[in-house]
């Protein structure tokens, strides 16, 4: 007993520091699914043993649709019920052209979100199992009122998968990103084809649908007029009760107004204080952040040259080296730049005097 409990507190603690996510907002594991989806299995003169359920399994409330294409003339004797898989998959199809299935509707808010998902797929003939041959699969954001359809206007549409087309693979693990820019309700799912009539078939387990943004905010930067996307922030979680033990520390470009997102954090979730900096910015904390989904927005005192965060002679000294300069001279100091007007002049020795003396939170 004495060696289980040792055991377990040397491990759940590096079990807890794995990057910070969001709950998910929706999960599909496709267990149960029971919708099938047929259709006429003697097209063309040829036929199709489609061992039904095997076709096209979905959960209930999936939706399903193709480009118009049933099956063509030339198709071989098939049976699909080898490409399911344990009854969870929800496509096994062998298709022409595209066939698509997605999700139940999932209200999102702007902003940027991760979709995992494992998957498998290949032809139903090895002859297409190639790259750069017949088969492709494409993951998709799909906004309510658009359906199924090719054209996604306003959503950020149908995707090819990072799988070259025409490769087998067995079950693969992928993340995907994409940005949300107007709230509404949307969809995510798959489509899949083949350029030969042989048909392809793939699998899909275990999607997850979550928000990629572990923090959020919006910086500005003390008397700057420069373009705020030449700068990055870093931020730090520290522990409230001890700033000293910095949980996690990363850097992240700005946006042009001052926006940031951090979109994973090796920390557990809870409550954090949130230290961010800029170059010659000093140092400003936000207590008191959830994590994830927190907001840390702030504005930093400029002036800090020399990065130690304070202004003290030491950054004058530095502004004094640089004085007169700009980018290509060889006393050019990007961080004696202070106002971002791209030389160094009164104006930034005006901020400083400014802010002399001034020190980042500690």
């Amino acid at each position: 007993m004495v060696r289980v409990k040792t055991w377990l507190c040397a491990v759940v603690p590096l079990l807890l520091l794995v990057p910070l996510r969001a709950a998910p907002i929706y999960t599909e594991n496709f267990e149960g699914a029971t919708q099938t989806v047929d259709w006429d299995q003697n097209t063309g003169g040829s036929w199709l043993d489609l061992n039904v359920p095997f076709q096209a399994t979905l959960p209930a409330d999936w939706i399903y649709g193709n480009d118009g294409w049933g099956l063509s003339s030339g198709w071989d004797v098939i049976s699909l019920q080898p490409y399911a898989y344990e009854g969870r998959s929800f496509h096994s199809w062998a298709i022409y052209d595209s066939h698509k299935a997605a999700s139940p509707t999932i209200f999102l808010n702007p902003g940027r979100y991760r979709l995992s998902f494992w998957l498998r797929m290949g032809s139903l003939n090895p002859q297409d199992d190639v790259p750069g041959g017949a088969t492709w699969v494409e993951w998709g954001v799909l906004k309510k009122e658009n359906g199924l359809d090719d054209q996604q206007p306003g959503a950020p549409g149908w995707s090819k998968s990072p799988i070259p087309q025409g490769e087998r693979i067995g079950w693969t693990y992928f993340t995907v990103t994409f940005d949300i820019a107007t709230a509404g309700e949307y969809r995510v799912g798959f489509k899949v084809g083949s350029i030969t009539p042989r048909g392809v078939f793939a699998n899909v387990d275990n999607l997850v649908l979550e928000s990629a943004v572990a923090l959020s905010g919006t910086v500005t930067l003390g008397d700057y007029g420069g373009d705020y996307t030449r700068q990055s922030v870093t931020v730090r979680v520290l522990n409230p009760a001890d700033h000293s033990d910095v949980k996690a520390e990363v850097s992240v470009p700005l946006a042009s107004d001052g926006a940031y997102e951090v979109t994973d954090l090796s920390v557990t979730a809870g409550t954090y204080d949130i230290a961010l900096k800029a170059a010659h910015w000093l140092t400003t904390i936000v207590p008191g952040v959830t994590l994830p989904g927190g907001t840390a927005n702030a504005t930093l005192r400029n002036g800090d040259i020399d990065g130690d965060d304070e202004v003290t002679l030491f950054d004058f000294g530095a502004l004094a080296a640089a004085f007169g300069s700009v980018p290509g001279d060889s006393n050019w100091n990007p961080n004696a730049d202070l106002d971002g007007d791209e030389e160094v002049t009164l104006f930034d020795f005006g901020v400083l005097v400014r802010n002399f003396g001034e020190i980042g939170d500690q």
